[in-house]
């Protein structure tokens, strides 16, 4: 095999153009015919009607999505403020006076009560008041004092006006507060903050720039100190050691690590020896091969999550639990005792659909709060029509803090039936404080996507959000996996369908704060919607106020400011991407059948890696750890440096150890590959024990 290791050449960025969408949206046409009206209304200067309009249209609409622009759509109230701050100052004024009233008893309770609260629901009802700019500083405030830096630039930037040579139309993708009384040189200088201690120095020192050129006798309070502001920022700036990036988090915990899907381990890895090995057994689920035809039998599926000294994974049936660092299970120094948490006893009959069925079957689980949830049951998640066995899927919840591994509760797919239509659940939730959110997908009469939310306490349901409905694009006595995953970032939710749309919610109460839509091209042939090396588990990607997102039904890769969902930029991908791996301090790493890393800020290939022949392409999930990223193939792993692509190390799992690649996950000191029927770990001994390699032998399925 002839290796490609390189920097690459700068490519052609690919612009968006009109299409026709293939999902379809709640999108209220008396909102657009009303919006009509606004827009007459300011034609004619008649500011008193448009304001009642609009003010009208947020309060009886506010939650629906309105089309801001051709495949981007906001929530109307917001869409709403957006358009007010455009606004001549004399429809502004009108509109204060309505509303300033009631801004003005949110903001004194918010100060009275030291309450968040009020100070959001100005945010979301009356930003354009008098107060909304005295509102988002202190949110603003609160979140970087909380460290939520993403969170705060987002407040903090919309009390920078627009400047009048920015653009001759207004735009109402992105708010600015036309004319605050705050000193907006402060503001800038508290956003340059941001932009280094997230770590992107880069950013920052351009931002310093021009804040120098622009405000070289600005005076104010920065960090607590009064003086210079530029003087103030090169001191700050210069001293590097104080940032601490949050992404070296020290357990994986869920499927790519974190729930913003965006994982780091500290340290590299020394990978030496086989600790242990442990056989997956096969179940019906992996049988599904049976029916029509798979690329290879069983792919490497299982995403295995690490929580103090154990490790644990899924397959349809079973839940399993070791020790990662002796291999024996959980909670146990019996050998002989069983390794499977749930369920504790199985005696059901497992039976293959009788229909047959297309997609790759994975298994997530995801655990907080000394709990793991996992979702569990068929993997069919878009039932045939005609299909006789009831393919359900179910939600679990284990107690491993108290419990050893206990079932608390369970809620089955069974229960969310909808006039005879069958829901099923996609993958594993993501978890915020005692809440669970997950994707739910139902095949007929149309297809359709929604995100619901659960407590976490008890699997009750919350609220349930509908995404949007699409065609089917597979026969409909055909049965369909899918395995949809949420991505959860700065206290947002944000899902890529798959089927032409990328969605952000609130997670308080499911609202739809943005939607994206893009050019969906449908794979309807059984063997490539089959093919794991055809399509691969890509949920969007959160990193610092950015959303990245590779959708499995597009060949473009592109990057959204989270807050928004306004594009940063899009580009056409020669490759299936397979894997979104985590993102350094600049640079964005995918794989597929080759590993690429991108210039974080502007999508450009900076390098590349990997072999041309097919025996030679990616072959699992790799990870980041130190300055490295660990990139399993068939029979080896490549290890490269993330930010400058050049190719470290070699390790040949199947010449040195007999083992294959797989989806890759670290544990304290080892690496644990999780291969198509087996977990293997890897301890940093330097040399493989003859007696242990014995031992492991005994163990292979044949």
């Amino acid at each position: 095999m002839s290796t490609e290791v390189g920097l690459a050449q700068s490519e052609p960025q690919v612009l968006a153009s009109r299409f026709r969408e293939s999902v379809s949206l709640d999108v209220n046409n008396t909102v657009l015919k009303k919006m009509g009206s606004v827009r007459d209304y300011l034609s004619e200067q008649q500011w008193e009607d448009a304001v009642k309009i609009l003010i009208q249209i947020s309060d009886e609409y506010g939650d629906s999505l309105y089309p801001e622009a051709p495949g981007r759509y906001l929530r109307v109230s917001e869409y709403c403020q957006n358009l007010l701050a455009g606004f001549p100052s004399e429809a502004i004024a009108v509109y204060r006076e309505k509303v300033d009233p009631r801004a003005k008893r949110w903001y004194e309770e918010a100060v009275i009560d030291s309450s968040v609260q009020p100070l959001i629901n100005i945010t979301e009802q009356a930003l354009m008041s008098s107060y909304g700019d005295d509102a988002l500083n202190l949110l603003g405030t609160l979140a970087w004092e909380q460290g939520q830096l993403a969170k705060a630039r987002s407040f903090w930037r919309r009390l920078i006006p627009r400047a009048a040579s920015d653009s001759p139309v207004y735009d109402t993708g992105l708010f600015h507060y036309p004319d605050t009384d705050l000193p907006v040189p402060e503001i800038l200088a508290r956003l340059i903050l941001v932009s280094f201690f997230e770590g992107n120095f880069s950013q920052a020192d351009f931002e310093y720039d021009q804040f120098r050129k622009k405000f070289p006798a600005a005076n104010g309070t920065l960090a607590g100190k009064e003086g210079n502001l530029s003087a103030l920022l090169a001191e700050i700036l210069a001293d590097r050691s104080q940032v601490v990036l949050s992404l070296n988090q020290g357990e994986i915990q869920t499927f790519a690590g974190h729930q913003t899907r965006n994982f780091k381990a500290a340290r590299q890895l020394e990978i030496g020896a086989i600790a242990w090995t442990f056989p997956v057994p096969l179940v019906w689920s992996q049988e599904f091969t049976a029916k029509p035809a798979f690329g290879f039998r069983v792919p490497p599926g299982l995403f295995p999550v690490v929580y103090q000294e154990h490790v644990f994974f899924n397959d349809a049936e079973r839940i399993y639990g070791l020790n990662w660092k002796t291999g024996l299970p959980a909670w146990s120094q019996d050998p002989q005792s069983s390794p499977v948490l749930y369920p504790s006893a199985s005696h059901r009959v497992s039976r293959l659909p009788f229909r047959s069925v297309v997609g790759v079957p994975r298994y997530t689980s995801t655990i907080a709060g000394g709990r793991l949830y996992a979702r569990m049951g068929s993997p069919v998640t878009s039932v045939a029509k005609d299909e006789r066995l009831g393919l359900f899927s179910d939600l679990v919840c284990l107690d491993l803090d108290q419990g050893q591994g206990k079932l608390l509760w369970k809620i089955s797919s069974a229960q969310l039936r909808e006039q005879n239509f069958v829901w099923s659940f996609e993958g594993a939730p993501v978890v915020s404080g005692n809440r669970l959110y997950v994707v739910l997908h139902r095949g007929f009469p149309e297809v359709q996507t929604n995100v619901a939310c659960f407590s976490a306490d008890t699997g009750e349901m919350i609220w349930n959000q509908k995404i949007c409905l699409a065609l089917r694009s597979i026969e409909e006595g055909v049965n369909y996996i899918s395995h949809l995953l949420l991505t959860l970032g700065e206290d947002q939710l944000y899902l890529s369908t798959d089927m032409g749309a990328i969605a952000s919610l609130d997670t308080v109460d499911g609202r739809l704060n943005w939607l994206v839509t893009y050019p969906s091209q449908d794979k309807t042939g059984r063997d490539e919607l089959s093919n794991h090396m055809k399509t691969g588990l890509v949920p969007c990607l959160y990193d610092r106020g950015i959303l990245f997102a590779a959708p499995q039904d597009s060949s473009q890769l592109m990057a959204f400011d989270a807050e928004s969902g306004l594009m940063l930029w899009q580009r056409q991908w020669p490759e299936q991407i397979r894997n979104l791996l985590g993102v350094t301090q600049s640079t964005l790493v995918v794989s597929g059948n080759r590993l690429f890393g991108l210039d974080r800020a502007t999508g450009r290939i900076t390098w590349k890696t990997g072999y041309h022949d097919p025996e030679g392409f990616g072959y699992g999930r790799g990870l980041l750890a130190g300055k490295y990223v660990y990139w399993p193939l068939r029979e080896e792993i490549l290890v490269v440096h993330a930010e400058q692509g050049y190719l470290k190390q070699k390790i040949h799992l199947q010449r040195q150890y007999g083992a294959s690649g797989g989806n890759l996950v670290v544990a304290g000191n080892q690496l644990l590959v999780a291969q198509p029927r087996r977990l293997t770990a890897f301890g940093n001994e330097a040399r493989i024990q003859r007696n242990d390699s014995k031992k492991i032998s005994a163990l292979n399925i044949k």
